[in-house]
């Protein structure tokens, strides 16, 4: 898949934090963003980039329907419309970001990005609470299970920051 830089401007003088963050469907994955609002409200210099994941399809009941290449087609609209939301309160408060599309598994697609994208540290929904994750697969704890030297930032609801380690 593609990545994709914003028209916003790049900041000046100190190295900006550069945030990587996952975003989804759901309405958790947004509060990295307001993490990064945060971080740029008290004047800290700030890059986000914005991550995608679309995970391989191996349902055998879609791809009786579709092609492997119609899916990848959807899944990439998708993860350029869900980008292109969360993106919007970045570009509002002029915070360059990063549009990045991935294919595979998510844990290590987000870490991986984060490094080849440069990235200073992930952020994170704060990890469910452990009867959630027995109903639902959390990915904040399986990313937090698997990075090795990438700092992650775990967040709440209004993007404070979270120490549940």
């Amino acid at each position: 898949m593609t990545d994709k830089t914003s028209d916003a401007p790049a900041d000046t003088g100190t190295t900006a934090m550069r945030l990587l963050i996952p975003i989804d469907a759901t309405e958790r994955s947004r509060w990295g963003v307001r993490y990064a609002l945060r971080q740029h409200q008290v004047g800290k210099p700030v890059q986000a980039c914005l991550l995608f994941v679309a995970e391989p399809v191996s349902s055998l009941e879609l791809l009786r329907f579709r092609t492997h290449d119609e899916i990848a087609r959807f899944q990439a609209r998708s993860g350029e419309l869900l980008i292109e939301d969360a993106a919007d309160p970045l570009v509002r408060a002029g915070i360059p970001f990063e549009a990045a599309l991935r294919e595979g598994e998510l844990a290590f697609q987000i870490l991986d990005a984060a490094e080849q994208l440069g990235c200073s540290s992930v952020v994170l929904p704060q990890p469910q609470p452990r009867l959630a994750r027995l109903l639902c697969r959390d990915m904040a704890q399986e990313v937090l299970s698997q990075a090795r030297g990438m700092p992650v930032v775990t967040v709440d609801a209004e993007g404070m920051p979270v120490d549940d380690r």
